[in-house]
């Protein structure tokens, strides 16, 4: 018996909880910048600058999360933030982005490429789902963002 009350109050304690939890749709309102932050160790470190628009009345944290890379269509392989975001309460803002990617995949990618040789730039898409974090409950955002880069910066 003390087991189901046990049960029930967590129950009620969730129903109350989320439902004075309204949630709407964080907006992505697109890349503002997109630029080679440095190199360390064979890794190189890219800076997207996102503009976020945080409808709701509390902060949203973006925790650390692995995104698939495509350099001209095709896929490299997979980066991890190397930062946590905070997205602040109804505030649309721009936010930095770092991601750490395998500088010799990212080069072999742009080299196999014709167009990318011939024309020095190649096209960089980030794919993924970012993890979000709100009064300890988890919540997943889809990001698609894809930048052209000129190849000079690379070598």
């Amino acid at each position: 018996m003390a087991l189901l009350k046990i049960g029930l109050i967590t129950l009620f304690s969730i129903f109350f909880l989320t439902s004075c939890f309204d949630y709407e749709d964080v907006e992505f309102k697109g890349v503002q910048n997109f630029g080679l932050e440095g190199r360390l160790g064979g890794n190189i470190t890219v800076r997207i600058d996102l503009n976020v628009n945080n409808p709701n009345s509390y902060n949203i944290k973006i925790k650390k999360s692995s995104l698939d890379v495509f350099v001209n269509g095709s896929k490299v392989g997979k980066t991890k933030m190397k930062n946590n975001i905070v997205l602040k309460k109804n505030q649309q803002d721009v936010y930095p982005l770092y991601l750490t990617f395998s500088e010799k995949e990212l080069k072999s990618s742009a080299l196999a490429s014709i167009g990318s040789l011939l024309t020095g730039r190649m096209k960089v898409r980030i794919k993924g789902n970012i993890k979000a974090k709100v009064y300890g409950i988890g919540k997943k955002f889809p990001i698609d963002v894809e930048e052209p880069v000129n190849l000079g910066s690379l070598f």
